[in-house]
């Protein structure tokens, strides 16, 4: 039974001045940094920068998207997507050598989904996504390890390669998937009944229940549409780099929950956008790139993103308080 109305939850699940408000506050920022790394660091403003950060942004405006979708649902985070994606790119390149490129790309979705699905068991078992995904996380990098033997898996496939390095009208081919990704995202959320189902989860998960709503389902699809993202942007490493190791995206988690953060979407779920998530993804990028070219140390760069998140994390939530 589908919800009809979140009245009975006592306040509006959507939400939609705030995460506008939030959405614009966050694309005004990356364009005021853009201008300060303009005018600071000439090199920031040239076309081959420019490819890196919009690559950048991409690979993790990727998996954030699609990790916006969890924490919509009103389940945090997963701290799963990294390992997750080491381990597609693992499946990925396997079966690619193997059986050809059309049998890896099936391959991928196909344990993708089931990932996503045995997650949402584990996080419904045990009502902690945090626990529940952390511990996948390790089950994950241990079976990327396991079925790579710890080496490099090479591919040797054209159409593979122009995936991973194809630049359409000077855009790479990641850049392309991202925007579309973000778009059907925004689509999903804002006008469908999966959306809508995922809005009231998170916003009030009683009045879900009380109206009819299989929040479990809902759960269980949100992380499967997590693993989707992270097998396209494992599908785009293979082919960028013709490889897959076990320790692909170690430490990227951290990107990933800290563009949604970035992004304003409610730590408590149901108010939010994916776009979100995607300007939050290019704002981090753009941070990061700014202090790569600027000579920062590696620990410094991870204080100020740090810093970053926080003061966007709490600035959002006192606003979320006040609506």
């Amino acid at each position: 039974m589908a919800p009809t109305s979140a009245s009975a939850a006592g306040r509006r699940p959507f939400g939609r001045g705030t995460w506008r408000f939030a959405g614009l506050s966050v694309a005004a920022a990356s364009l005021l940094l853009m201008a300060v790394a303009g005018l600071s660091t000439p090199s920031f403003l040239t076309v081959g920068n420019g490819l890196v950060i919009v690559r950048a942004a991409s690979m993790t405006g990727i998996v954030a998207v699609a990790m916006s979708f969890v924490t919509l649902s009103g389940n945090l985070f997963a701290l799963s997507a990294s390992a997750l994606g080491a381990f597609l790119a693992v499946v990925f390149a396997l079966v690619t050598a193997a059986a050809g490129l059309g049998a890896g790309l099936g391959a991928v979705l196909v344990v993708a989904v089931a990932a996503g699905a045995l997650q949402g068991v584990a996080v419904n078992l045990t009502g902690n996504p945090i626990i529940a995904t952390l511990a996948f996380g390790a089950v994950f990098r241990g079976l990327a390890s396991v079925l790579s033997g710890n080496g490099v898996l090479r591919i040797n496939d054209a159409a593979a390669t122009w995936i991973g390095t194809a630049r359409p009208l000077g855009i790479p081919t990641q850049s392309w998937a991202f925007v579309i990704l973000a778009a059907l995202a925004w689509l999903t959320v804002r006008k469908t009944s999966l959306g809508r189902r995922i809005l009231l989860s998170g916003a009030n998960r009683e009045a879900a229940v009380a109206s009819g709503l299989r929040v479990a389902a809902v759960t269980g699809t949100a992380l499967a549409i997590l693993s989707v993202g992270a097998a396209i942007v494992a599908v785009f490493t293979v082919c960028q780099f013709s490889e897959a190791r076990a320790n692909l995206f170690n430490g990227y988690d951290f990107d990933y929950i800290a563009a949604v953060l970035v992004g304003g979407i409610a730590l408590r779920g149901g108010q939010g956008s994916p776009l979100q998530a995607a300007l939050g993804a290019v704002l981090i990028a753009l941070l990061e790139n700014l202090m790569l070219l600027n000579g920062f140390s590696a620990g410094l760069r991870m204080t100020i993103v740090g810093a970053v998140v926080v003061g966007a994390t709490s600035a959002f939530h006192l606003l979320q308080d006040k609506t």
